[in-house]
C-alpha cells in the first residue's frame, strides 16, 4: 500500500436529535457506555483515531431545550477511554486562546503518557463570545489576532513539551537523584500575551509530542496550518473546493519550507443500508428525529438567525450578516449551504453537517465516494460523522471498511501503537 487511506470518527455521541429514539437511553450510564462501545467498534475497524469537538459553553440559550447535558470534557472522556482501547489515537479540541498553555501542555502530555502515544492536539481559536464569557476573558479576541495568540500559545507548549529529553532522567537509586537538573529546559516565555515559566515535570512522549491537528480554513487560519499543523480538520461540501484547498495547503507549506505537507482529512457524513432503498429508510428515521429548532438556535452562535422564519418557505436573505470578523468560513459554507437548499428546513438539517460532505447508500457508493476523494487529490483521509443513530458505526465496520481493505486503501490492523505510528508521521526532534 503505497498511500494509506486515514480515517477518524467523531467521538462525541450525544447530539440533538436522536435522544428521541426510542432505543436511545438517555440516562449518564447510557452516554457513558455508548461512548466506551462507539470508541471500541471504531477501534475494532482500525480507524486512526477519536475526535472529540468541544465547545467551552453549552450554547446559545435558544437550544437548552432542545439537547441533553451530558457533554463529557474531552480529555477527562479520552483519559477514561484510554483504559478501555489500546490502539487507537485520542484527539481533543483546546482552545489556545482562552485555556492556559501550561495547563494545556500538562493535561495533553497526560493523556499522551497514559494512552501510550495516542494524543493529538485539535488547536482551535476560540470566536464564541459565550465561551470568553466563562473563563473571565476580555471579550472576543479579532480574528486575525486570534492566531497570533495562538502562535504564541503553541510555541509556549511545545517548549513545556520538551523540558525533558532522552537524557533527563538518569535514576541513580545509589545516589538518590532521578533527573540531571542541566538537562531540564526551563521554559522562561515572556511574549505579548503569556508569561509562563516552567518547566512541566513530565519526561517527553513516547511519540515525541501529540500530535497537532487544526482547522484554520479563511486566509489566516489556512496559513496558521499550513506552517504547523500535522493534520487539517476541515469541511466541503464538494470535491471540487476540497481539491483547491488540499492544492493551496500543499503550496503555503511548501513555502514555509516544509518538506511534508499536513494531512488533511476533511469531515464526511454518511447514513448506511444494504440497499439504496434501505439507506432512504434509514435517512428518514433521522430526519424524523432531527431537531431544526436546535440546529436554528446553534446557529445563533455563528450569526446566522432563522429562528422563525417558515421552515417550509426559503432562507431568507436577512438570515446573514454582510461580514464577520469572528468566524469568516463558517459564514462563507453555511451562506453556499443555504443557496443549495430550498427551505429553511432542508438548511438546517443540512447544517446537522456543518458544510461538509456527505453520502446516503449502499456500503459500496460510501466507499466510492471516499476512494474518489482519496485517490483524486481532496484528501488523505475523513473525519466520519455518523447519523447519531443506533448501529451507524457499526456497520460501517463491518460493511464499508471491508471494502475499503478489499480495494487496497486501507490497513487490516495496526502496525503501531501510537497516532503518530497510525498517521505515518515522523517523531518530531526535540528542538
Amino acid at each position: 500500500m503505497s498511500k494509506e487511506l486515514h480515517l477518524l470518527a467523531f467521538g462525541n455521541t450525544r447530539s440533538a436529535g436522536p435522544w428521541r429514539h426510542p432505543d436511545a437511553d438517555n440516562s449518564t450510564a447510557g452516554v457513558r457506555r455508548r461512548l466506551i462501545e462507539h470508541a471500541q467498534t471504531a477501534e475494532a475497524g482500525t480507524f486512526d483515531a477519536l475526535f472529540f469537538a468541544d465547545g467551552l459553553n453549552y450554547g446559545p440559550p435558544a437550544t437548552w431545550a432542545y439537547k441533553i447535558p451530558e457533554d463529557f470534557e474531552p480529555l477527562t472522556a479520552t483519559a477514561a477511554l484510554s483504559s478501555v482501547t489500546e490502539r487507537i489515537g485520542l484527539v481533543v479540541t483546546g482552545s489556545a486562546t482562552l485555556q492556559a498553555p501550561y495547563h494545556l501542555a500538562r493535561q495533553l502530555l497526560s493523556l499522551d503518557h497514559l494512552s501510550g502515544g495516542r494524543a493529538g492536539w485539535n488547536l482551535v481559536t476560540s470566536f464564541a463570545r459565550a465561551a470568553a464569557d466563562n473563563f473571565s476573558a476580555r471579550g472576543v479576541v479579532d480574528h486575525d489576532e486570534r492566531y497570533a495568540v495562538a502562535e504564541e500559545a503553541l510555541q509556549v507548549v511545545r517548549a513545556l513539551w520538551d523540558g525533558w529529553g532522552e537524557d533527563t532522567i538518569v535514576e541513580d537509586r545509589a545516589a538518590g537523584i532521578f533527573h540531571d537538573v542541566n538537562k531540564i529546559r526551563v521554559t522562561d516565555h515572556h511574549g505579548a500575551y503569556f508569561d509562563v515559566k516552567g518547566p512541566l515535570g513530565a519526561s517527553r512522549s513516547v511519540q515525541g509530542q501529540p500530535v497537532l491537528f487544526q482547522a484554520g480554513s479563511s486566509p489566516t487560519g489556512r496559513s496558521f496550518a499550513a506552517k504547523h499543523a500535522e493534520v487539517i480538520f476541515t469541511s466541503h461540501g464538494n470535491r471540487a473546493r476540497a481539491q483547491e484547498f488540499y492544492r493551496q495547503i500543499h503550496a503555503q507549506a511548501r513555502a514555509f519550507g516544509r518538506n511534508r505537507p499536513p494531512l488533511i482529512t476533511p469531515s464526511f457524513r454518511y447514513v448506511i443500508g444494504s440497499t439504496e432503498d434501505e439507506a432512504r429508510r434509514a435517512q428518514q428515521d433521522e430526519y424524523t428525529y432531527f431537531s431544526p429548532e436546535y440546529q436554528a438556535g446553534w446557529l445563533l452562535e455563528v450569526e446566522v438567525d432563522v429562528t422563525g422564519a417558515d421552515l417550509d418557505g426559503p432562507v431568507p436573505a436577512s438570515a446573514f450578516p454582510d461580514s464577520t470578523e469572528t468566524h469568516q468560513t463558517a459564514l462563507a459554507g453555511y451562506r453556499a449551504l443555504a443557496a443549495e437548499s430550498p427551505t429553511v428546513r432542508e438548511f438546517l438539517y443540512r447544517t446537522v453537517n456543518g458544510w461538509g460532505a456527505g453520502v446516503v447508500g449502499t456500503p459500496e457508493r460510501i466507499a466510492d465516494e471516499i476512494e474518489e476523494w482519496f485517490t483524486e487529490g481532496a484528501a488523505d483521509g475523513f473525519v466520519l460523522r455518523d447519523s447519531g443513530l443506533p448501529g451507524q458505526t457499526e456497520l460501517f465496520v463491518e460493511q464499508v471498511v471491508p471494502v475499503l481493505r478489499k480495494r487496497g486503501l486501507f490497513r487490516h490492523e495496526y502496525s503501531g501503537t501510537t497516532l503518530r505510528s497510525h498517521l505515518g508521521l515522523e517523531v518530531p526532534v526535540r528542538s
